[in-house]
């Protein structure tokens, strides 16, 4: 099996590996901190650890701890701890919301990304295998601010933090393969898929944002085009927030996807060579 190699590059800049897990491990940081205050217990190979003991433990095993404490607390204690925070959270996309035209003036936020020894077929099996839950812990081995998560008929539901900004949302988020673009799809891009999404709490309330991820096949390999568009009245930190989380959770994503390849991956990159799409 060839090796996997994942390169990734954000506003003009490469992002080394030792970067993307420096990051991880921030975020994981200030997610143990939220919760704790919250008034989370933690624990760690089925046994109560405190804050300080995990902030002491190497990247691999504080990354552990926090997958093992959400699986314990379910969405259920999540969101009930989170409740406070949540509604400021939904308090702030409705002033967003009220301030924007859908569609006009939007905030790119990319990470253009280029893989060799995993397909784009081997990437949608992983990415489909995700939406059917079938490793629970999976949504939070890919990102530390993902909270909360279901897959649900065309699309998610999601608690994460957006951009690494303010208060964590839950969203419900539909995904469809073919419908208007934000942005015109690049020539090479076999298939973009296109996202938006409204508050759980609200869904009347539509987010004002998009998401359009770029996939383009290569010989032994894919390259992606990752992009989300914030409404002109979000912060702009939020924008440079929300690149730096998709590094972490595509990186991680890919790695988990190579490390489970299937039969199935091959079956769907027979079907991407004939079937058009964008």
């Amino acid at each position: 099996m060839k090796n996997l190699s994942i390169r990734m590059h954000m506003n003009g800049k490469e992002l080394s590996p030792e970067w993307i897990q420096e990051k991880e491990l921030e975020r994981t940081h200030h997610v143990i901190q939220e919760m704790d205050d919250l008034g989370a217990d933690f624990t760690y190979k089925g046994k109560s650890i405190t804050v300080d003991t995990l902030f002491s433990l190497p990247f691999e095993e504080v990354k552990a701890a926090l997958i093992e404490t959400k699986l314990a607390l379910g969405s259920e204690k999540i969101l009930e701890l989170y409740a406070d925070k949540l509604a400021k959270s939904d308090k702030m996309w409705h002033e967003i919301a009220s301030k924007t035209v859908k569609g006009r003036n939007l905030q790119p936020a990319y990470v253009d990304v280029d893989v060799d020894g995993l397909t784009l077929g081997e990437f949608l099996a992983f990415n489909q295998e995700l939406n059917k839950m079938v490793d629970p812990a999976l949504p939070f081995k890919i990102h530390p601010e993902h909270f909360v998560f279901a897959g649900v008929h065309g699309g998610q539901e999601v608690m994460e933090m957006v951009g690494q900004y303010g208060e964590p949302t839950y969203q419900k988020l539909f995904i469809h393969p073919d419908t208007e673009k934000p942005v015109a799809v690049d020539p090479d891009t076999k298939l973009a898929m296109v996202g938006d999404g409204v508050l759980m709490s609200d869904q009347n309330l539509d987010m004002m944002m998009y998401g359009m991820h770029q996939f383009k096949m290569k010989k032994g390999g894919l390259r992606i085009k990752l992009g989300v568009f914030f409404p002109d009245s979000a912060p702009h930190e939020m924008v440079l927030g929300h690149q730096e989380h998709l590094a972490v959770e595509f990186f991680n994503s890919l790695t988990i996807a190579y490390q489970n390849k299937s039969f199935k991956g091959k079956i769907l990159n027979t079907i991407l060579k004939f079937k058009k799409f964008k």
